[in-house]
């Protein structure tokens, strides 16, 4: 039964991961405009996560123990995105900072507790989706040119080879999954993602 649950896990975190690869290309191809429409999109993209929390915080309401941090961690994102419009750059940073601030506070208390890691895996990965297009966002602020598509696309073939790559592992592999390894193999997939949208 654990195995099967374990199957199950995998394949959710999976198809999200392939998901995202190919909402932040959508992402990219829309963004390919000048700063003015880079704000409306910032909203957007704030607006978008905002929902993506407030509907997946429910969970923490469905386990016994006390979670409090995390929740008043959630509430403090959600106000956070809920902040005016970022008319220049240097509110765009201010922004930013704050946000991944206390994203990686909601990072570290998901990735250090086991029953959190796992109900909230995809949202791991939703973050990691909304760190990667605040940096597309902030190169868009900026108006810097994106000329390497062909590095992107390098990237992109780079992501799809390790997610498959971990398919035929865990898909081979009779034992129990260890959760740690499978973190640190997501973790790794993300930094070939990153890599794809940084030098784009």
């Amino acid at each position: 039964m654990e195995r099967v649950y374990q199957s199950q896990f995998i394949d959710k975190v999976i198809v999200a991961l392939r998901k995202a690869a190919i909402n932040l290309e959508e992402f990219q191809v829309k963004t390919a405009l000048g700063k003015a429409e880079a704000k409306e999109k910032y909203e957007e993209v704030k607006k978008e996560f905002n929902t993506f929390i407030h509907e997946n915080e429910y969970k923490i309401n469905d386990i016994q123990e006390n979670f409090e941090e995390l929740k008043t961690k959630f509430d403090e994102l959600r106000i956070q995105l809920a902040l005016g419009k970022a008319e220049t750059i240097d509110i765009f940073k201010k922004q930013k900072k704050q946000l991944l601030l206390i994203l990686h506070e909601i990072e570290v208390k998901i990735k250090t507790d086991k029953t959190l890691n796992r109900m909230y895996a995809v949202t791991l990965i939703e973050i990691e989706q909304f760190k990667i297009q605040l940096e597309i966002l902030e190169e868009k602020y900026l108006n810097t040119t994106s000329e390497t598509k062909s590095s992107f696309q390098k990237g992109k073939e780079e992501f799809n080879l390790f997610i498959d790559k971990i398919v035929s592992k865990y898909s081979k592999k009779k034992e129990e999954t260890k959760l740690e390894h499978f973190q640190n193999e997501i973790a790794e997939a993300f930094t070939h993602l990153k890599k794809a949208f940084s030098y784009s």
